[in-house]
């Protein structure tokens, strides 16, 4: 199959890349060209400490904005079955990034994603969001290096949803001292979106 047709790769593309320098299999190009035909570039693994590119671990392809949660949902079944996950890469929601991991958690130490402002380390919110994981199951949609956005199955009530709210500022003040405000609205947002949105600014 001619992936660089497809996928508009070539010497006139601003961005060229070699599929056979990130190793991705026919396969998962298949299922990846079922979504979109969009120009495919390379996804380098951030590095957090040094001025320079990661490891390239995957491929990323620029959507509508307004599309890129409903692009990775639509994805991440069958991209899930080959090893793979798409997720949200960007701070702008219009880029979205296909990688090799074997859990959802790795999208976080890819991106390193951290509070460093909060002395908070990337291993400090993968552990926490491990544990609201545990208690209120979600799928990761989306990260940076210093936010994560994730869709619930299901929010707790009353009480337990106070005492949630207040451990999530607890973690993440931007949250509410940048957003909703006060608890009483982080509350009313978890309610409306059945989203975790964190960033730490």
């Amino acid at each position: 199959m001619n992936w660089k047709r497809i996928f508009s790769f070539g010497r006139d593309s601003k961005q060229y890349i070699n599929i056979a320098e990130i190793e991705i299999s026919d396969e998962v190009l298949t299922t990846i060209s079922k979504f979109t035909g969009g120009r495919l570039k390379p996804f380098y693994k951030t590095d957090l400490y040094r001025d320079k590119r990661g490891e390239k671990i995957g491929v990323c392809v620029e959507v509508k904005q307004d599309q890129a949660e409903e692009f990775v949902t639509e994805m991440r079944e069958e991209m899930q079955e080959l090893g793979y996950l798409p997720f949200i890469c960007d701070s702008e929601h219009n880029k979205v990034c296909i990688s090799q991991v074997s859990h959802q958690f790795d999208i976080l130490k890819i991106q390193q994603t951290n509070g460093d402002n909060y002395d908070i380390s990337n291993e400090m919110v993968i552990s926490k969001l491990k544990e609201w994981h545990h208690r209120y199951p979600f799928t990761i949609i989306g990260a940076d290096l210093d936010w994560v956005e994730a869709s619930f199955q299901g929010i707790p009530n009353g009480k337990e949803l106070r005492s949630f709210a207040t451990e999530m500022y607890q973690f993440c003040p931007d949250i509410v001292e940048q957003g909703a405000g006060s608890i009483n609205g982080l509350m009313e947002e978890l309610k409306e979106s059945k989203k975790l949105f964190l960033w730490w600014d």
